[in-house]
């Protein structure tokens, strides 16, 4: 949403959030405009008070709603953007609907969720008033083509599919022209570290701290971590050792630096039942910033998941999808071994990033749209 909208006057654009959505934004840079911060109550550790708090959240969604309903009327706001994830969306398709004002809906995230126990009223409730929510909006962005289909069959409304985005670097064919390798591969992960990925990371980091690649003809290959890891949870994940990098969460000039850097760019979507829903419908925002840097990608991930699914039909990344330190070394060594087929996938992620996800045409597109939707309400 930053880089949609960072070109947005400041003084036209508002967000509000939870101090937690703040906090946690910091680290990804904020927009440059008004941000007006509701107050939530932290997890606990104690069951009861951790249902007491859940509870006082729920109630706070009214204070959200009444406050996006003043500052919808004081400001005479043209157009409401939400995403569909959490529970603040909520509040914006109520304000909406009693102010009257397009709404623009953008699904990231499954929000659908078939663990739900039939007794629970809220989980119910809160799928159906999505399902309301999605009906009303102006317009509707999908971040894949499986969320795509998933939101038609939850609303009947037709979703324009909107994949992440990047911009463009400078001069990128340039830069990465003429670089000379020396010693083994440096493969590079980028992002959180989470249910989604850790499974496909952790066979990764086997791979490397046994040295079994090796015996597929790869030599001296590291791991390099571009995510917020502590030492603690290094060692505790048994990542420890001298092939494997850490530097931590880095800022996005920082980020297209290091991926320009690196040999091979790992886009991993778990394998786990437990993250079917995600990978099956969402779409790791890095992808992007993958393919901006004209590398070669090497997609990890279960034939069902999105990543699996555009990454074959695009042709710009070595595609494994069997979750086996076999499967996944003959990836990296189908890479390494042929100079012609690694120029191949990054000039291929080039023409992709272009065709998909250059921010500057997502933007243009996008007002286009705003323009559209606050001319047919007014």
């Amino acid at each position: 949403m930053r880089r949609l909208l960072d070109k947005h006057p400041a003084d036209c654009l508002a967000v509000i959030t939870s101090t937690a959505g703040v906090s946690h934004s910091q680290a990804m840079n904020l927009l440059g405009c008004r941000h007006i911060a509701i107050p939530v109550f932290s997890e606990s550790r104690f069951p009861w008070l951790r249902r007491l708090k859940s509870a006082g959240n729920r109630l706070c969604l009214a204070l959200v709603t009444l406050r996006a309903i003043l500052e919808t009327r004081r400001r005479r706001v043209d157009a409401v953007i939400t995403v569909i994830q959490g529970r603040y969306y909520l509040a914006a398709g109520l304000a909406c609907w009693v102010t009257a004002t397009p709404l623009i809906a953008i699904v990231h995230d499954n929000f659908v969720s078939s663990n739900a126990a039939a007794w629970d009223f809220l989980a119910r409730l809160q799928r159906r008033l999505t399902t309301k929510i999605l009906q009303r909006a102006g317009q509707i962005y999908a971040v894949s083509p499986e969320m795509q289909r998933l939101v038609f069959s939850e609303c009947a409304r037709q979703a324009e599919i909107q994949f992440p985005s990047s911009r463009r670097p400078a001069r990128q064919a340039e830069r990465n022209a003429g670089v000379t390798r020396s010693g083994g591969p440096v493969i590079l992960f980028a992002g959180t570290l989470g249910y989604t990925v850790n499974d496909c990371l952790d066979l990764l980091a086997g791979l490397i701290t046994t040295g079994q690649l090796k015996e597929y003809g790869v030599s001296g290959a590291r791991l390099r971590l571009c995510a917020a890891l502590t030492e603690e949870e290094l060692q505790k994940r048994g990542w420890k050792h001298p092939d494997i990098e850490v530097r931590g969460w880095v800022s996005q000039m920082e980020l297209h630096e290091e991926l320009c850097r690196a040999d091979i760019l790992f886009l991993p979507y778990s394998f786990s039942e437990n993250a079917r829903e995600a990978v099956e419908t969402a779409f790791a925002s890095k992808t992007a910033d993958y393919l901006a840097a004209g590398k070669p990608v090497l997609v990890f991930g279960p034939k069902n998941s999105t990543l699996v699914r555009y990454a074959s039909e695009q042709g710009f990344a070595e595609v494994v999808d069997e979750f086996s330190s076999a499967a996944l070394a003959r990836g990296i060594q189908n890479i390494e071994s042929s100079p012609v087929y690694r120029e191949r996938l990054a000039a291929r992620a080039l023409e992709v990033f272009s065709a998909n996800h250059d921010i500057e045409v997502q933007q243009h597109r996008f007002y286009l749209d705003i323009e559209r939707i606050v001319r047919a309400s007014n």
